[in-house]
C-alpha cells in the first residue's frame, strides 16, 4: 500500500531510494531549524524580497507568503506501461490548476530512458490543499507510486517553469536537508547568494524547503539545467553551504524532466 509522507514523518530506516533517504534527513534537519532562521540575516542581495530581514522578520515574511509546496512522486517498480498510459491524464489534470502551478516534471534515470516517479511544484492554501492535489492525481488514484512526500516550500524569486527560456540541456533537481550552526550561516549566507546569482541563468526556480508553518528553513529544493551530471555536482559541491558542510546528511541531485 503505497505510503503517502509528511516532511515531519519519522525516518524510515529500511529505505535506500533517493525519495526516502531526503525526508529522513529532513526530519532531522529540524533540531536547528531556529538556529537557522536567526542566522539568515545579513546576507541576502539587493533585489531579493528578503534583502535587510532577519530573525523574527524574516519569518513572519515566510509565513505571511502564500503557501507552496514541493511534492515528490516515486514510482513503484515496473510501473512504466501504466505511466505512459496515464500520462495525458496527469497533464491535462495539472493544466486545470493554471496559475498555481510553479513546476511540473519527472525524475528520470541519469541515461534517461527510465522513470523513477513525478515532481509537482505548487501554490496551494494549506496542506489540507496539498493533500487534496495528491488524492485527485491521476497516477496516485492508479496506485502507482511507492511513496509522496509533500514538503513546504518557498518560491524565493517567483519564476515559474513556464518563464524559463529552455536550453536544451539536461535539468536537475538538487535538494537536501541544511545542517550546521547558527553562525556557520551568518558566515556563508552572502557567499552563498552571490554563487547563486552567478548561476540565475541557469535556475529554473528555487527556494528553501520550511517548516510545516513555513517559518523555519529546514531545506533547500531547486531545479537548474546544466549540460550533465558533471556539471550539477560541480555546481552542488563548490555551493558554499555544500562545500563547508552546509549539506551533510542526505543531499541529492536527480534528473529531472520537464512534464509538459
Amino acid at each position: 500500500m503505497m505510503r503517502l509522507h509528511v516532511a515531519a514523518s519519522a525516518p524510515d530506516l529500511a529505505c535506500s531510494d533517493p525519495g526516502c533517504a531526503l525526508a529522513a534527513g529532513l526530519t532531522g534537519a529540524r533540531m536547528w531549524r531556529r538556529d537557522m532562521s536567526e542566522g539568515e540575516a545579513g546576507g541576502y542581495l539587493p533585489g531579493d524580497p528578503r534583502y535587510g530581514l532577519s530573525g523574527e522578520a524574516l519569518r513572519n515574511y515566510y509565513r505571511t507568503k502564500p503557501a507552496e509546496w514541493a511534492i515528490y512522486c516515486w514510482d513503484k517498480p515496473a510501473m512504466e506501461a501504466a505511466r505512459r498510459a496515464l500520462l495525458a491524464e496527469q497533464k491535462a489534470y495539472v493544466k486545470n490548476f493554471g496559475a498555481r502551478v510553479i513546476g511540473y516534471g519527472h525524475f528520470v534515470s541519469d541515461d534517461g530512458r527510465a522513470a523513477l516517479g513525478t515532481s509537482f511544484f505548487m501554490q496551494l492554501d494549506d496542506r489540507a490543499a496539498a493533500d487534496a492535489f495528491v488524492a485527485g492525481e491521476p497516477l496516485h488514484k492508479a496506485g502507482l507510486y511507492a511513496r509522496v512526500e509533500i514538503h513546504r516550500w518557498s518560491n524565493s524569486f517567483g519564476k515559474r517553469q513556464a518563464d524559463y527560456r529552455r536550453k536544451g540541456m539536461q535539468q536537475f533537481l538538487c535538494t537536501g536537508p541544511k545542517t550546521g550552526t547558527l553562525e556557520f550561516f551568518r558566515t556563508h549566507l552572502n557567499a552563498h547568494e552571490k554563487y547563486f546569482a552567478s548561476y540565475a541563468d541557469s535556475f529554473i526556480f528555487r527556494g528553501p524547503i520550511r517548516s510545516a508553518d513555513g517559518s523555519d528553513n529546514i531545506g533547500t529544493a531547486l531545479l537548474l539545467e546544466l549540460p550533465d551530471r558533471a556539471a550539477a555536482e560541480a555546481f552542488w559541491n563548490n555551493e558554499p553551504f555544500a562545500k563547508n558542510g552546509g549539506y551533510a546528511r542526505d543531499a541529492r541531485i536527480i534528473r529531472w524532466v520537464f512534464g509538459d
